[in-house]
């Protein structure tokens, strides 16, 4: 499965505006082409970055979904119009190696980036990881590696129903000897203080 994902920052007091732009643009997107396009704004962090994100089954459904819109006049014109109100910053694309479940309100994306010399281990690693943590809570925990960037930074994605259920997690989590043995583990797979904990909205 491929994920497609582009960053946008809101210009100065634009941000409900470049929200409801940006609403409008994914709902008729996914109607016009039958894809699966979600918005969501970041919590906690940068307060006017927005997110748009897609899911593929293949780099093929992905590519047909490109040439569709960058030849359809109205998407274009569309397009040009959102730099009115926000900048995109950033596109990535990965793929989903272990799933994440359903959408839901909010979710959690930790990023991480492995030691390239030891990338197959670390890798073997991270499944533990989204393995463990499904053991601990009962929740799926996605994984995701970039396939765009730089790939030797991998996602750990979860679909939450509120900010608490993230807190409830995470604190099973830490109470779990188990998983506070990761942390000596991960001792020559991942890159010290590469880890960024986000945690998104969703809007649609």
């Amino acid at each position: 499965m491929i994920v497609t994902g582009r960053k946008g920052i809101a210009k100065p007091g634009l941000l409900a505006d470049a929200i409801g732009f940006t609403t409008n643009i994914v709902e008729t997107m996914n109607q016009k082409f039958d894809v699966d396009f979600s918005v969501s704004v970041e919590v906690g962090g940068d307060p006017n970055a927005i997110y748009l994100s897609g899911i593929f089954e293949s780099m093929n459904d992905y590519q047909a979904f490109r040439l569709a819109y960058l030849s359809d006049a109205e998407m274009s014109s569309s397009f040009k119009d959102g730099a009115n109100f926000a900048t995109v910053v950033e596109d990535r694309i990965g793929e989903i190696l272990i799933p994440m479940g359903e959408r839901q309100p909010f979710a959690q994306v930790n990023t991480l980036q492995a030691i390239s010399t030891n990338q197959p281990a670390a890798m073997e690693f991270f499944a533990q990881i989204c393995g463990l943590f499904k053991e601990i809570t009962g929740k799926d925990l996605g994984l995701g590696r970039y396939i765009t960037g730089d790939n030797s930074q991998v996602a750990f994605i979860g679909f939450h129903e509120s900010l608490q259920e993230i807190y409830d997690l995470e604190a099973a989590c830490l109470a779990d000897e188990r998983w506070l043995a990761l942390y000596s583990q991960s001792e020559g797979l991942i890159v010290p203080n590469s880890l960024e904990v986000g945690l998104r909205q969703r809007i649609i």
